[in-house]
């Protein structure tokens, strides 16, 4: 991808599908009904939107992200170095901090393109003591997050194209931190500073804990209805484990495996199937998921059948 391609994303404006809810509008924080996320990819214009500040005004000529801290030789790439560095893509699973409900969810399935971090601090040359990195971004209200240095040498990402598009301003671009297997809050949007440290003086609120655990969602409770057969559909994920088995139990009853569709790969969700005809009244449905790694948990709904 050029950086001529790129910079198309500074000419139109990214419309959003108009059954978001708004829950504000400054600084914009956008949400979508889970009927219209049951898709193995989440096309652009229906990902949620939650900003800590107003959109930058950055352009992909004028970004810079500079490497600096507890490393020998601090650098700064801008858009054309980082495009001549290598690249990698890979569906992963962005996931909020807050999806208690059946109506709405800030979830998406994503393909992301960038280059491994990994690439950019080993040209930095990381000093033994450093545990920490304190990742910045640009705004009027730069946000600071903490990642353990061994995240990053994992498979963190700057990711600057999503679905085969550039990565629109709203969701971070030019440039952003792709973190799978970690919640949406540590995936920095705009991103332009990266500072290596001991961890020895973090800041008293800091928290370290943003690993995703074993989870799901339903896309179509709401069309139950008694006496009719309804393939119920959602979605699974994990911390970047991959999802092996979704099996389902009403009222009690015994545990019957759900339709697993294609994996994605071990950092993205996984859509599951399965076809039940309710009887009038209330049901307890529980769901319980597995990873790749043997780990699993149960989830519970309660519903009422009509």
């Amino acid at each position: 991808m050029s950086l001529e391609t790129l910079s198309l994303r500074n000419l139109p404006t990214l419309t959003k599908d108009h059954r978001l809810r708004v829950v504000s509008d400054n600084p914009q924080h956008l949400e979508p009904p889970l009927s219209i996320l049951d898709e193995a990819v989440t096309p652009v214009e229906r990902w949620f939107v939650r900003n800590n500040q107003p959109v930058p005004s950055i352009t992909d000529e004028d970004w810079e992200l500079s490497i600096d801290g507890l490393v020998r030789y601090p650098l700064t790439i801008n858009m054309r170095d980082l495009l001549h560095e290598p690249t990698s893509s890979f569906f992963a699973a962005l996931i909020g901090q807050q999806n208690h409900s059946n109506e709405y969810a800030m979830i998406a399935n994503v393909e992301w393109m960038g280059t491994p971090l990994a690439l950019l601090l080993e040209t930095a040359g990381v000093k033994p003591q450093a545990r920490i990195a304190a990742c910045w971004s640009y705004g009027p209200k730069p946000v600071v997050r903490y990642l353990p240095l061994s995240k990053l040498w994992w498979d963190v990402m700057l990711a600057y194209a999503v679905n085969d598009h550039p990565l629109p301003a709203v969701h971070g671009g030019p440039v952003r931190l792709v973190v799978p297997g970690w919640k949406a809050t540590y995936w920095l949007k705009w991103v332009s500073q990266i500072t290596l440290l001991s961890g020895e003086r973090l800041p008293t609120e800091t928290s370290l804990d943003g690993e995703l655990t074993i989870d799901c969602r339903f896309f179509n409770l709401s069309t139950l209805r008694a006496n009719t057969p309804t393939t119920l559909c959602g979605v699974a994920w994990s911390a970047a484990n991959g999802i092996a088995q979704v099996a389902l139990a009403v009222d009690a009853g015994p545990w019957q495996s759900a339709t697993l569709d294609n994996d994605l790969g071990p950092r993205a969700w996984r859509r599951f199937s399965y076809t039940w005809t309710p009887t009038t009244g209330n049901h307890l449905l529980a769901v319980r998921v597995s990873d790749h790694r043997g780990q699993s948990t149960v989830r519970h709904w309660q519903v009422e059948v009509h």
